[in-house]
């Protein structure tokens, strides 16, 4: 497999997917991507998305307030993913922190360029474990651990 090197700049719009099926019921979120980076040298890849937490949207009515009130709770309406990863790798593993507001949930995630050797796409998935949270709705309350899939796609342009 061809390793592409340069820059690209993600583009807005695509929206990124969180599912997990460990609530009583199951329970998906997404927000839209609104902007990032991705560098490729050699060794590294470095990855950046940028999404909208206020423009969350749930899989049912009291989950998303409840996920609403847990970006106001702790003023997150930006999330930054800032990642690294070996360029060696097929697909691309990148570790690094997701950052919104006062919560800072490490995440690693698996990148596929699409086509490979001039990619237009970034296939991301993987997932993300949030520990010491507090969800604010009636017979959740005792769930302080939430692992999640994660899924999406977002365009790419040469920067």
């Amino acid at each position: 497999m061809a390793t592409p090197h340069g820059a690209w700049t993600v583009e807005p719009g695509s929206p990124i997917t969180l599912q997990t099926h460990e609530f009583p019921t199951s329970l998906e979120v997404s927000a839209p991507v609104t902007g990032g980076q991705l560098h490729v040298a050699t060794a590294s890849v470095r990855l950046r998305i940028e999404m909208s937490l206020e423009r969350l949207k749930a899989s049912n009515f009291l989950m998303q307030g409840a996920a609403r009130a847990l970006v106001k709770r702790f003023d997150g309406d930006l999330l930054v993913f800032d990642a690294e990863g070996t360029a060696s790798s097929h697909p691309w593993t990148v570790a690094g922190n997701a950052k919104a507001g006062q919560v800072d949930v490490p995440m690693s995630v698996e990148a596929t360029p699409k086509p490979s050797d001039d990619p237009r796409q970034l296939l991301l998935g993987g997932s993300v474990t949030m520990n010491d949270i507090s969800i604010p709705i009636p017979g959740l309350s005792g769930i302080t651990s939430v692992t999640f899939s994660l899924d999406g796609t977002v365009g790419l342009r040469s920067a």
